[in-house]
């Protein structure tokens, strides 16, 4: 009998830590909208990988939905859980996901790793931050596609699983301007 009051007390005390956690806002450090207070170092770094696939999303040099799509660097992943971990992101990186395409359209989702912070600063929180949004093209007769970005509240959590524990989120919009 003793043993399952304090089983009880234990899950008791373990459910009020997390409501406090959830409540007073701590957890997963994330950052949001260009005033985010993001780390210069670790943002410098995602700007490495996105400002050159920027301008191939939003300024290609082709006007078609197939030869878009292909001349988008970066690592392409199926989507699968299982296919995750054939991935290299420990320097950081691109991967291109969720892609479809029309005649006339493509959609391809992104996901961009800082890879780990440099130089290394002991201490230093979160060793690592990602983003992720989805990109849609539209190809009329103009000489440039139309494209949107919509922005993603969180990233896949196979790729997610492949960074440092302590990672950050970052949304899109930290990296603007």
């Amino acid at each position: 009998m003793a043993l399952m009051e304090r089983l009880r007390t234990i899950a008791s005390a373990t459910a009020v830590g997390a409501a406090v956690l959830l409540l007073s806002g701590c957890g997963p450090t994330r950052y949001e909208g260009y005033e985010s207070g993001i780390d210069d170092v670790l943002a410098r770094q995602i700007m490495a990988f996105e400002d050159p696939l920027s301008s191939q999303l939003h300024q290609p040099q082709v006007d078609e939905p197939e030869p878009y799509l292909a001349a988008l660097s970066g690592m392409r992943w199926d989507g699968k859980a299982s296919t995750a971990s054939d991935l290299d992101l420990s320097a950081g990186g691109v991967v291109l996901y969720d892609i479809s395409s029309t005649p006339f359209s493509t959609d391809v989702s992104v996901f961009i790793a800082s890879g780990p912070r440099s130089p290394d600063v002991d201490g230093a929180s979160p060793s690592e931050v990602y983003t992720c949004y989805r990109v849609e093209a539209e190809f009329t007769r103009d000489p440039m596609p139309s494209t949107g970005r919509t922005l993603l509240d969180d990233c896949p959590e196979p790729l997610v699983a492949l960074l440092p524990e302590d990672a950050a989120f970052a949304s899109g919009d930290v990296f603007d301007g």
